[in-house]
């Protein structure tokens, strides 16, 4: 799988989608925030019966207890709670996808991608992604492994990178989208990890101004993987 990336015109792509699809993809991943908040709070609420009991717990003895007494309850609420989020943030690519022909973009397009019949397929990958960096992660936590844990599961979420611009863009099938994504990543490791990491670094920036910042450089994550499969896939195919 030999490719090479034209950096210029891989940086004019990028340049163009962000100043077409920032505010609308930053429309959504505030609203998609709001649903992952709410899903977080409605599953402490039923594991604590009452938000007097959530207000409760303030002494660090008491919460250790209760994350003790409640593993198991919280590791699924939080895989069920960050595969959905995952999932829905994935909807910024009919975002991006629509910018490239139109300029009436909005949220509705992200709606519209996830709810199709390629975003069953990105749901699928989602949850076997989570899935399995979330039981990797658990047992070699439990067996005092935990940043090897750590590093397998940075390393699935690496090879999976383009799995769902793959589908979303090529209407390609899982296990194909998977071993395209390996294989493009096999073939220049060393140069995906440093765009991969950088855009990653640059994408949580918004943090620092005043948190809700992010909402407008995390689209950058999903800008860069898009426009870097597209760059890549235009050579492979020919």
């Amino acid at each position: 799988m030999n490719y090479e990336i034209d950096h210029q015109k891989l940086a004019e792509q990028i340049l163009t989608i962000v100043r077409n699809v920032t505010v609308p993809a930053g429309l959504y991943i505030f609203l998609v925030f709001v649903v992952t908040f709410s899903c977080y709070f409605l599953g402490f609420l039923f594991l604590f019966g009452s938000v007097e009991s959530i207000l409760k717990l303030t002494d660090p003895q008491q919460i250790e207890v209760f994350i003790e007494n409640n593993t198991t309850s919280i590791l699924l609420l939080n895989t069920l709670v960050t595969t959905l989020m995952h999932f829905l943030l994935s909807g910024v690519y009919g975002i991006i996808k629509k910018s490239n022909f139109s300029q009436n973009i909005g949220v509705g397009d992200a709606f519209s991608l996830i709810f199709s019949k390629q975003g069953l397929k990105v749901l699928n990958v989602v949850i076997l992604v989570q899935i399995a960096s979330g039981l990797i992660s658990y047992a070699l936590n439990i067996a005092g492994f935990a940043l090897v844990g750590f590093a397998i599961g940075v390393l699935i979420q690496f090879l999976t990178y383009f799995i769902i611009p793959a589908i979303y863009t090529d209407h390609s099938g899982i296990i194909k989208s998977l071993k395209q994504s390996v294989g493009i990543v096999n073939e220049k490791p060393g140069l995906m990890f440093a765009f991969v990491f950088m855009t990653y670094l640059l994408s949580l920036i918004g943090i620092l101004f005043f948190g809700i910042g992010i909402i407008f450089t995390l689209p950058l994550n999903y800008i860069v993987s898009y426009s870097l499969y597209t760059h890549i896939a235009q050579q492979i195919k020919h």
